[in-house]
């Protein structure tokens, strides 16, 4: 694809992603950029003319994603690479990874084509099961189980056992992913400036075991214990894997980062995390 090549990802069947796209599109055409569609974005009718592109095989340099943090989630996990820039355009009741607002998206869309952002490269997760690699995760992979039955396992880092489990399951997610699924099951908020990853079990047993925050250079393993339920390995809520007793689960930092074009994003961080998740209702 061409340098100047901006590609459009929106949230199928939403009302509210194809009007935020129409206005991304206006704004796009107003400065000439050339413009291609994600293929599966095509069913909306105004976006069928375009050029298509597949995010897995030939993904332009720069892209705009629009719809909520499950729109975003799911395109980086197709696009498991690092030389591809991301802005995010918020079309959803959250979309708390999404700093563009519908209302600025003209001065935003300018300011992406000027190159007026910051640029942020997110820690990914490498996983693996049973030595299978699975999807680029950003936020978070999530071992529970299938039925009301807890599951049994045991959690190492770098080789050390960290916890030996009975529950509902254990959350390990990254700085990104810690207002996601780990903040809901009570594991802590890591602050951005931080690269770690938290482990978070969901109503052990156990109750005495609570999350811990570890470097994001640590390989973590997960266990199912003999005698286990049977559970699920859920990567960013999109990617699903069946667990069984004796599997092993393989944890650790990618070496592919997330790359996104920022807007004013951090400087006011923790305001953005009470308006958008701690008074969300």
């Amino acid at each position: 694809m061409d340098e100047e090549n901006i590609g459009l990802v929106v949230k199928p069947n939403s009302l509210l992603a194809e009007e935020t796209a129409k206005k991304v599109l206006q704004a796009l055409e107003k400065h000439n950029a050339e413009i291609s569609v994600e293929e599966l974005s095509r069913d909306y009718a105004f976006l069928s003319g375009y050029p298509s592109f597949k995010l897995e095989e030939d993904p332009p340099p720069r892209i705009i994603v629009v719809g909520g943090d499950g729109t975003l989630l799911r395109a980086f996990q197709r696009l498991c690479r690092d030389d591809v820039m991301v802005m995010g355009v918020r079309a959803g009741r959250r979309g708390f990874l999404l700093d563009v607002e519908p209302y600025e998206i003209a001065d935003r869309v300018e300011d992406f084509l000027e190159g007026r952002f910051r640029l942020y490269r997110y820690t990914r997760l490498d996983v693996k099961l049973n030595n299978k690699t699975l999807p680029c995760t950003l936020n978070d992979a999530v071992v529970v189980g299938k039925t009301a039955k807890v599951i049994r396992f045991n959690v190492f880092r770098d080789g050390e056992r960290i916890y030996s489990i009975d529950g509902d399951g254990i959350i390990v997610s990254t700085t990104v992913g810690s207002t996601a699924y780990n903040l809901s099951a009570g594991g802590p908020i890591i602050d951005p400036g931080l690269d770690a990853v938290s482990l978070a079990p969901m109503n052990p047993v156990q109750i005495q075991l609570r999350p811990v925050v570890l470097p994001a250079s640590s390989r973590i393993r997960i266990e199912l214990r003999p005698a286990s339920n049977e559970a699920w390995l859920i990567l960013d809520g999109q990617h699903v894997e069946d667990v069984y007793e004796g599997d092993i689960i393989d944890i650790s930092k990618s070496s592919v980062p997330a790359v996104m074009a920022r807007f004013k994003w951090w400087e006011n961080y923790y305001e953005r995390v009470f308006t958008r998740i701690l008074s969300y209702w």
